[in-house]
């Protein structure tokens, strides 16, 4: 079982929905919490590759010098997750999308894009964000989320980990797109092995 950012699975298949895995539990229990600080926020997108070294640098020193903007926009960043968590569990409910949870989508993402700037990198031209802001970060997740809910036609589906005690949520790019576990190797395995015990006590 993970016990910090650094070593939980990555199995979601895209950036936005990482974020949401970043609670470890949503079903039979709540929690923990990966994300306790700033500095589990600057591990997380490290180990996501969404940032270079020179924007983790950035940010760590507007960290240290404001760490009241660093605590807000952790506050902003968790309060962003559960609303990605809701607009995606209602896809896989095949429920109404809850209008309050795209409205902070859409507004973060609103804000977000007009921090970025285009840049020439290699020999191509990226939006990216200048990284001097703490908040950076809860926009670029911000945008990560509306081009996976902008591309709906054009991917798999999202799906809810039915393990118990998980709740993550993860892209279905199983070949029949009936996958129900965020990793076979974990919620599989102990949803088959609780059966096998339900069965042997049954008998």
């Amino acid at each position: 079982m993970a016990s910090s950012i650094f070593d939980m699975r990555l199995s979601g298949g895209h950036p936005a929905l990482e974020l949401v895995n970043t609670l470890d539990s949503r079903r039979g229990r709540w929690g923990p919490d990966f994300l306790r600080s700033f500095d589990d926020v600057l591990a997380f997108v490290e180990r996501l590759q969404l940032i270079d070294a020179r924007g983790l640098a950035s940010l760590r020193e507007r960290a240290a010098v404001d760490p009241g903007k660093a605590e807000d926009a952790l506050a902003r960043l968790i309060e962003l997750r559960e609303a990605i968590y809701s607009l995606f569990l209602a896809e896989d409910t095949d429920t109404p999308y809850p209008h309050r949870a795209l409205s902070t989508v859409a507004e973060i993402a609103r804000v977000g894009r007009a921090r970025q700037t285009l840049i020439k990198a290699n020999q191509n031209f990226v939006w990216t964000f200048p990284f001097n802001d703490p908040a950076d970060i809860v926009h670029l997740f911000a945008l990560s989320a509306t081009d996976l809910l902008t591309s709906r036609s054009d991917r798999r589906r999202v799906r809810e980990c039915k393990g118990d005690n998980c709740g993550w949520l993860f892209l279905d790019r199983s070949k029949g797109g009936r996958r129900r576990w965020c990793s076979e190797a974990s919620c599989g395995v102990h949803s088959r092995v609780k059966r096998f015990r339900a069965h042997d006590d049954d008998r």
